[in-house]
């Protein structure tokens, strides 16, 4: 079972083949060069660890595994909607100071559209790659 990015289905174990595939996954998708060199230590040791004992249950071991792979599961859509919601809060609080939200309320909803959102993080994402801020 792979993970998704929003860590629904992370259990408390982990096997060797999961850790495998989410290692695959990191490498395909780039995550895995984000990571610390101690992130990357401890898992790649988990992962030696789960191929001689089957499974790691250890519940320090496996909440330190959560954050690595919630780190190597989060995947561009993710980032892009976070840009957006960033960029929608900062939005929300200038039209709210400047009163634009009184005058027009259909704003606030959508600042929280799920599509408009998606848009917003991806104008700044490619805003930021070219360089303008």
């Amino acid at each position: 079972m792979l993970y998704t990015d929003n860590n629904v289905g992370i259990k408390d174990r982990f096997s060797y083949g999961e850790l495998v595939k989410i290692r695959l996954k990191a490498y395909r998708n780039g995550s895995w060069r984000k990571l610390t060199h101690v992130e990357k230590a401890l898992f790649k040791a988990s992962i030696e660890l789960a191929k001689l004992r089957g499974i790691i249950v250890s519940p320090s071991l496996v909440n330190k595994l959560k954050s690595i792979v919630s780190k190597l599961l989060k995947g561009i859509a993710s980032k892009i909607l976070q840009l957006g919601r960033e960029y929608a809060g900062f939005l929300l609080s200038l039209y709210g100071r400047n009163g634009v939200l009184k005058a027009f309320p259909v704003i606030k909803d959508w600042l929280g559209d799920h599509r408009y959102l998606l848009w917003l993080g991806t104008k700044q994402l490619l805003i930021k790659n070219i360089g303008w801020i």
